[in-house]
């Protein structure tokens, strides 16, 4: 399972971890699904961009919650 949180930023979840006891350690975390690289580059030909939260931003932004993009998040900016 993916997870990110403000804390520790993407992480992927051992078989053995349960979310729930993982998030009462990281509040912030939450499930995500990581984008393919299709869906990267046309957020990065159209200005727009996820956060793992779902909201939209620009490419190199944060959300107004504090999750940044996707882009971001992976590295790509």
């Amino acid at each position: 399972m993916n997870v990110y949180s403000h804390e520790r930023g993407l992480r992927i979840l051992k078989e053995t971890t349960l979310f729930n006891a993982y998030k009462v350690k990281y509040p912030t975390a939450i499930k995500v699904t990581i984008p393919d690289f299709k869906q990267l580059n046309d957020w990065v030909n159209s200005g727009q961009c996820r956060t793992p939260d779902g909201c939209i931003t620009e490419p190199d932004g944060d959300c107004p919650h504090g999750y940044p993009s996707w882009l971001k998040v992976l590295g790509y900016i």
